[in-house]
């Protein structure tokens, strides 16, 4: 399923399409009602619905233009958001806001009920002058719908442009990749475990490369566990979903308990991509906000307020990454057996992978150093004392690295405070 969805996501015009193939649906169906079934549909609809053809054929090129102006204005507002996510806020937020569902139903709305009007004008013909039809009734209805969509499209972008509602955004991107692993967990599809690399002694193993250069996107895991059942094996990655591979890449072995069949091609269940994506990738939406808070203390935008504010929403993501930490996940077939391994990061790592960018560009900056303690102390009061241990052994990279020598003597004390509260946290 998650394939598929991103499959979607990457091309913009697929849900445009659906839009305009239902507008194609509406229009043969009206056509249908104004040529066949006029007389008798008359007389259970209201009468202000139906119009001459003369009349129909201004209403409709009326709203024809109309939609196109406003189809045109919408893309040249997402043009807007695009350079402003780009240059404000970091290049990797851009198929945030192109891939939201309210900006795909907004364009297909357009471009669905332009295609509606332009195909009944092509069937307004003479021989129907005589005749009340229902195509304008109709186009109004969705002139007004457009309408609707159109003034909730520009309150939508003046939100989305908001870098509070972009990193709440970012945070809930993260929290939806968390939150499917603990459903799996409970539910006795998965176990957390260390990296277990079965006994190839008595083994047949087959080593598997991808199709493509870029990263691992999307691993079909159901569709692995249930090929592993039918042919017998247990398949290890090398790679997280995540990591850069290449064609000659070996991003995972296959451990045969039976005899190897000849014509298994499980390339299909793994998508490989120009670009990383969030669908299975909870590090990702870390990465991203990151990304935000080095863009804002950058000295071009010098922002430290949205770097705190990124800081702050990366403690709550880093705590869900903390309730599933594990060497790697093992997916189970239905009757409960190992099928795929998949290795992931561990607690310490991602901590690292967080803020060892903040630490270098926000040493100077006293609110960026508060914050980031603060965000050590949420972690610490929000996590379990495996986790605190994790955080305890990153102390030294985190917190004996802050050169107090930068600040001045009230800012020292701030910093020791802080220090002070998540030492006794810790211990």
């Amino acid at each position: 399923m998650e394939k598929w969805t991103l499959r979607a996501r990457k091309e913009i015009w697929f849900v445009p399409s659906l839009y305009a193939l239902a507008s194609i649906i509406l229009t043969a169906i009206v056509i249908s009602v104004d040529t066949v079934f006029a007389d008798s549909v008359q007389n259970y609809l209201p009468k202000m619905f139906f119009t001459n053809v003369d009349l129909s054929t201004t209403i409709l090129s009326s709203i024809a233009t109309a939609i196109l102006t406003m189809t045109t204005i919408s893309f040249s507002t997402i043009m807007v958001v695009l350079t402003t996510y780009s240059s404000q806020f970091s290049p990797r937020t851009l198929q945030d806001f192109m891939t939201e569902k309210t900006t795909l139903r907004v364009l297909g709305v357009f471009v669905g009920s332009f295609i509606y009007t332009v195909l009944s004008l092509l069937f307004m013909k003479d021989w129907l002058d005589e005749q009340r039809v229902l195509a304008s009734g109709v186009g109004v209805i969705l002139a007004v719908i457009c309408v609707g969509y159109f003034v909730f499209f520009i309150h939508h972008v003046a939100r989305s442009i908001q870098v509070s509602k972009l990193i709440e955004r970012l945070m809930k991107e993260g929290l939806v990749t968390v939150k499917k692993k603990k459903l799996l967990y409970k539910a006795e599809k998965i176990i957390f475990e260390k990296m277990d690399i079965p006994s190839s002694a008595s083994q047949e193993k087959m080593e598997l490369t991808p199709k493509a250069t870029g990263y691992v996107q999307v691993i079909d895991t159901e569709g692995l566990a249930a090929k592993g059942k039918e042919h017998g094996f247990h398949i290890v990655f090398n790679k997280r979903i995540g990591d850069f591979v290449t064609e000659r890449s070996v991003i995972a072995i296959v451990y045969f308990k039976k005899e190897k069949p000849e014509d298994v091609d499980l390339t299909a269940f793994i998508e490989v991509g120009e670009e990383r994506t969030p669908l299975q990738d909870g590090e990702f939406a870390l990465q991203k906000l990151a990304e935000v808070a080095l863009r804002a203390i950058s000295p071009g935008i010098n922002d430290p307020n949205t770097a705190n504010n990124c800081i702050r929403y990366m403690s709550r993501l880093l705590m869900e990454f903390g309730e599933v930490d594990a060497d790697a996940i093992t997916y189970l077939d239905e009757d409960k057996e190992k099928r795929v391994t998949i290795p992931q990061r561990n607690f310490e790592e991602i901590l690292y992978t967080g803020f060892y960018q903040i630490r270098i560009y926000g040493e100077r900056d006293i609110s960026v150093v508060l914050t980031t303690l603060e965000c050590l102390i949420l972690i610490a009061e929000g996590s379990n004392q495996e986790i605190k241990e994790k955080v305890k052994n990153m102390w030294g990279f985190l917190v004996d690295s802050i050169k107090e020598d930068y600040f001045e003597p009230l800012d020292v004390k701030m910093v020791e405070e802080k220090k002070k509260k998540l030492s006794e946290l810790l211990n």
